[in-house]
């Protein structure tokens, strides 16, 4: 009888020959020392020689101490029993705040992309041929419901590429069962990481929420789903030769930003053109994957179709369009921000009222003392972070209990007319902090995001700063 194991080595032989891999190459594994990148290892170790690999760990530094330590020595013991040497990386204790602070789409996206940074710099230093992810079809699965319900375009539904240049994905036709099944086979014990069971987090919230119902109404959902993903990427390679051609339309500007040539974007497609704004944004902010919502993309679509007259402009998501001509003149905007504002928080400083700025980080001089500002643990972000006027009705959950924000404008006796001045700090889940330390109150933390007095002070600094401070 085939045992599991067998049956998901000879997975990983198949995958090898289809997309010809040979047992020469050598390969570095992305290792977590979960179920699924220690079942990786273990079925790689069966299908290739030892010396042609290694696995790599990454400690993000976003959990306990004594929790991570635990977690490395267990993967030296399990990579040491297979025979296989394991590198093992630190980042700094902030690296993936101020990266998630700085792309604006919060911790698991900052901590991925700082973890193929750090594989595809160790894939060189070594010169190894691949790198391996140990994603499997129950991820793909979550990730393609992920993007579906978030309005995501059909060119998105591709989800999980099992071979991109130097990535490769050898488990993802396997499920996670049949992955926690070899490494019981192999008798061997895998990490569990604390925060997986944090359904704050939106791919755990899937996972275990919205999954499991799912799966009882639809048990083939995986199948499924992979074959929309199939589908989408049989689109793809139909559309994409348009996009590129369509990306012509873009130009830089010599005094910054873009330009969108409009007769040539208004003669092809809309899917088409929504591609083509995407990768103007990504010219514009200098970087790949920085969100931009959709609405943004709907309205610089709406003013590509119908251009306002010469010189108008409008602003959007903190930039600006301009008709220039024939073309659409797309900048970052750095303006001040009036009463009522309302900034998503995703750069060092933020004009707020022409008097003061909102600033992030532990280095900037400020009007409140460091050691009294808000620090935020990043980890119980849900973004995006926004910074906003008090609203009538705002409620914080403090230590001592829910407080409405105006209750706390009245202890501090901040006059009615200066309260809108303060910043409000909000994401998903409701107000994370009000930053009241510059107007002669306090900067207050919700309990949810608050650093433990004993814990290391890893939190990002938020606080407030006259515009010269």
């Amino acid at each position: 009888m085939t045992t599991t194991s067998e049956s998901a080595a000879h997975s990983v032989q198949q995958f090898f020959s289809t997309n010809h891999i040979s047992s020469d190459d050598t390969i570095l594994v992305a290792f977590s020392g979960g179920a699924d990148s220690l079942a990786l290892l273990i079925l790689l170790t069966q299908v290739l020689p030892i010396d042609h690999l290694a696995a790599l760990y990454v400690n993000h530094r976003l959990r306990a101490p004594d929790e991570l330590a635990a977690e490395e020595k267990l993967n030296q013991r399990n990579c040491e029993l297979l025979g296989v040497p394991l590198y093992i990386e630190r980042l700094d204790e902030s690296a993936v705040a101020e990266c998630a602070r700085q792309r604006g789409n919060g911790i698991e996206e900052a901590a991925r992309v700082l973890r193929y940074a750090v594989l595809e710099a160790k894939q060189r230093a070594l010169g190894y041929t691949y790198i391996a992810t140990a994603h499997t079809l129950d991820d793909q699965s979550e990730t393609i419901l992920m993007r579906l319900l978030q309005g995501a375009s059909i060119l998105s539904l591709q989800g999980i590429a099992e071979k991109r240049d130097a990535i490769i994905r050898p488990v993802l036709h396997l499920t996670r069962s049949d992955i926690e099944s070899v490494v019981r086979e192999k008798q061997m014990q895998w990490v569990e990481d604390s925060t997986n069971s944090d359904t704050r987090y939106l791919r755990n919230g899937i996972r275990h929420t919205l999954v499991p119902q799912i799966s009882k109404l639809f048990p083939q959902y995986r199948e499924s789903l992979q074959q929309a993903a199939l589908q989408a990427q049989a689109f793809a390679s139909l559309i994409t030769p348009q996009i590129h051609e369509a990306e012509a339309a873009i130009t830089q500007h010599p005094d910054g930003g873009v330009l969108l040539y409009i007769p040539r974007l208004q003669t092809v497609n809309r899917l088409v053109v929504e591609q083509v704004i995407y990768a103007a944004w990504s010219r514009l902010v200098e970087t790949e994957g920085k969100r931009l919502p959709y609405r943004t993309v709907c309205s610089v679509y709406e003013a590509i179709m119908n251009p306002a007259g010469e010189g108008d402009s409008v602003s959007l998501h903190r930039t600006r369009l301009e008709r220039m001509h024939d073309h659409l003149w797309w900048k970052i905007e750095d303006e001040v921000l009036a009463e009522s504002y309302v900034s998503f928080v995703y750069s060092t400083r933020t004009e707020l009222d022409g008097e003061r700025q909102l600033i992030v980080g532990p280095t900037l001089e400020g009007s409140v003392p460091v050691d009294k500002r808000a620090r935020l643990n990043q980890q119980m972000l849900v973004p995006p972070l926004i910074a906003r006027s008090f609203c009538d009705g705002d409620v914080i959950e403090l230590v001592e209990g829910t407080k409405k924000v105006r209750a706390l404008f009245a202890d501090w006796h901040l006059k009615r007319s200066d309260r809108w001045r303060v910043p409000v700090l909000e994401d998903r889940m409701g107000i994370v902090a009000v930053l009241g330390g510059a107007y002669g109150g306090r900067d207050r933390v919700s309990t949810r995001c608050r650093i433990a007095t004993l814990a290391p002070n890893s939190g990002t600094l938020y606080s407030v700063t006259d515009r010269e401070g």
